[in-house]
């Protein structure tokens, strides 16, 4: 995972440079690294105190001072709401001239007691005057400590209030959200507080969405705008008027539908939902209200100035599923994963989410994040898709298990995005278990003008961290025509983590890999299994990376003249690594004749970074053929290894035709092309099978097999460790 001290580092270098903004709009914090930011929906153990579980997405609006006639954002109203059980308490708040955060709501003038709250202090505002019971107005702190205690299931959704009397000032927005993260932070209450934004100004709400982000808490944005010009901001939360805001199926006077932000993955909230008028915010007829209960699962909150009522209403209505049964209960699910990742409304008495019928999902794009257990219970989801997104796949990040899913059709990108990830089963992985699953799937990404990368695996993606594959399938067909580089597997594309494991057993692959990438400058990374399984963690003889029990056979022809490290189980390793039982009996072949730096290994294509690794009883009965071409290192077990490296071949066998019509120069040997320096070892190996190169075919023998383990520019006998070998008369 994504450590917790990265993201408190992260935090305090946005605040502190916050710290010194003035209030032009040149001095605002920068827009935030995208790429960098935390995703808050993501479970962390970070040790912090947490809510318990809520039966309910209920907020209660300031507190829910209208149902219970108590004085609004008092500390009684935030009371009362705790005693009915309510999810959230909506609280306004405002940032004073002393760097406080009131909790207040502002008159028509946006003035407390008569005083602006950024003009005046905390003491100034209190002094002016005290709410109808008597209280003091509160500050943030007090809403905190009450609802951050044991038992407690209510969260604070504070509403950072725009100041547009008599001037719109943003600026105040971006102090507001700067110290309410630095509050929230510095007393550990990231699970008990979530933020809406409320303005007009864009720059704004970037800044507090970055600072919200990066201090690891939820924040949704207050905007009519429709669904595709809101995502376009990054933002993934948005807040509404059920009145002026939502379109008339929702009983709302706007043009916003649920459906649009459902199918483009972006929470929804609205406020209000209530039982008699009184609120402009608010619908209250009884269609409306029966439109909000039928459809409840699919926001994440909804808010009212009556909570007793709505959840009272809410217990009699909600549908407690057993499985998805339909596309309606698909549809339902969608909705409901958007608040609730782990879908618990839809698991069976065991916690598990069980398809129970096939699925065919047209113009379909990945929904946000899965972190339940899913069982396809043998079914098949069927996705067709043909667009730009830069996520392609059934769910866009699993954080869970999967099992028992097959996932066929076609899917086409042709994003140009800087970062593409595409999976037909997940597009980005953290942490996930996928078994037993099968990607039938025809992936096909074209997009000459790309120019990043693109992170592509038959059935993920990229990993973050670790996951855990086994028993899994994939026998589909992947095309590849771009200028960005491409990091592609049978299995997975890529994975990236600071201490992460990757476990790949009893997986097969028959994919049929065309690849016409045209990036010279950067590597592409294709394996039969795994692209560029790269983790820098090698902590003590624990391998970072296993594939054990596992094959691929299917055809994989290169043109185009990208570089390209190739592996019929993986194309690459900077982790150590087991390779153990495996088997390669496919056929990887370079068409390009003037393509430099081809690197493969039926194993493994290429190892760096001063790692050890173990590739034992492995058996290459496949095919490895190219053109003539500089620079190409091709072997049966592995292809190249740089500087450091100790790689162990044992128990290994060849037995069928590597292929090279290269000049002799060029390295190619039946176990292993150019391995670079000592620390090699090659051991109980049998090795046969016929080595084309220069136009000279060489079969080998018993006689001359030491002569073509090994071989090209760099490499000598005597610096690789030799034992036992011998002559696969059993080829």
């Amino acid at each position: 995972m994504r450590t917790d001290m990265n993201r408190i580092a992260i935090f305090l270098l946005v605040a502190a440079a916050a710290l010194f903004a003035g209030c032009s709009k040149d001095k605002w914090p920068a827009e935030p690294d995208w790429d960098r930011i935390p995703d808050p929906s993501v479970p962390v153990d970070d040790g912090l105190m947490k809510p318990a579980a809520c039966s309910n997405r209920v907020t209660a609006h300031m507190g829910g001072s209208a149902e219970s006639g108590l004085p609004a954002n008092s500390l009684a109203s935030l009371r009362y709401a705790m005693s009915v059980g309510a999810y959230g308490v909506e609280c306004d708040v405002y940032w004073t001239k002393d760097n406080g955060i009131i909790v207040a709501h502002a008159n028509g003038n946006c003035e407390v007691n008569g005083l602006e709250p950024h003009k005046a202090t905390v003491a100034e505002i209190r002094a002016a005057g005290r709410l109808s019971n008597g209280e003091q107005i509160p500050v943030l702190e007090d809403f905190i400590r009450e609802v951050m205690v044991e038992g407690s299931c209510t969260r604070l959704v504070v509403d950072i209030k725009k100041i547009n009397m008599p001037v719109s000032q943003p600026q105040y927005v971006v102090n507001a959200a700067r110290r309410i993260c630095e509050i929230v932070t510095q007393m550990g209450a990231r699970h008990f507080v979530h933020l809406h934004c409320t303005g007009s100004d864009d720059n704004a709400m970037k800044s507090a969405w970055g600072y919200a982000c990066q201090a690891g808490l939820e924040i949704a944005m207050n905007s009519g705008k429709s669904a595709q010009n809101f995502g376009k901001f990054g933002f993934n939360w948005i807040n509404m008027s059920a009145s002026g805001q939502m379109g008339p199926e929702a009983g709302g006077n706007g043009q916003r539908t649920l459906k649009e932000f459902v199918d483009a993955g972006i929470a929804v909230s609205v406020y209000n939902v209530d039982k008699q008028a009184g609120d402009g915010n608010a619908v209250w007829s009884e269609s409306a209200v029966n439109w909000y209960l039928r459809n409840y699962p699919y926001f994440k909150t909804i808010c009212t100035n009556y909570p007793a009522w709505l959840i009272s209403k809410l217990s009699n209505v909600e549908t407690k599923y057993d499985g998805i049964s339909s596309k309606e209960d698909f549809e339902a699910f969608l909705g409901a994963v958007i608040s609730d990742p782990s879908a618990d409304s839809f698991a069976d008495e065991s916690g598990v989410v069980v398809l129970k019928t096939d699925l065919v999902l047209d113009d379909y794009t990945p929904f946000a994040e899965f972190s339940g257990i899913f069982d396809g219970n043998g079914h098949t989801v069927t996705i067709n898709y043909k667009g730009d997104s830069p996520y392609v796949g059934f769910v866009r990040k699993l954080t869970g298990t999967v099992r028992n899913l097959t996932i066929a059709g076609t899917m086409e990108s042709s994003s140009d995005a800087s970062s593409v990830w595409f999976g037909s089963l997940a597009s980005v992985a953290d942490g996930a278990v996928v078994e037993n699953c099968t990607n039938k799937a025809v992936q096909i990404f074209s997009s000459p003008d790309a120019a990043g990368t693109v992170f592509m695996g038959g059935l993920v993606g990229k990993v973050w961290n670790d996951i855990t594959m086994t028993g899994c399938v994939s026998e589909g067909e992947m095309t590849y025509e771009s200028g960005a580089a491409l990091q592609y597997g049978g299995m997975f594309g890529a994975n990236n983590a600071d201490e992460g494991h990757v476990n790949i057993s009893s997986c097969t692959s028959s994919t049929s890999i065309n690849f016409a990438g045209s990036n010279s400058s950067a590597w592409s990374y294709v394996g039969g299994l795994a692209g560029k399984p790269a983790s820098k963690a090698a902590s003590g003889d624990e391998p970072c990376l296993v594939f054990e029990d596992c094959s691929y056979s299917g055809a994989y022809v290169i043109s185009g003249g990208a570089k390209v490290r190739a592996g019929q189980i993986a194309a690459y390793s900077n982790s150590s690594f087991l390779i153990k039982d495996c088997r390669a009996d496919g056929s990887i072949e370079n068409r390009e004749a003037s393509k430099r730096d081809f690197v493969v290994g039926g194993m493994v294509g290429m190892v760096e970074k001063n790692v050890s690794g173990l590739i034992d009883g492995c058996t290459f009965s496949g095919a490895h053929k190219s053109v003539a071409g500089p620079d190409n290192y091709i072997g049966g077990i592995f292809g190249n290894t740089a500087d450091g490296v100790v790689v162990t071949a044992e128990n290994c066998t060849t037995s069928r035709t590597a292929y090279v019509g290269a000049p002799a120069a060029v390295s190619v040997g039946m176990l292993a092309g150019r391995p670079k320096r000592a620390g090699c070892a090659i051991k109980n190996c049998l090795i046969a099978g016929t080595i084309n190169r220069s136009g000279e075919e060489i079969v080998i023998s018993a006689d001359n097999l030491a002569d073509w383990m090994f071989t090209g520019s760099g490499t000598a006998a005597g610096i690789v460790s030799l034992s036992s070998n011998g002559f696969n008369a059993e080829q």
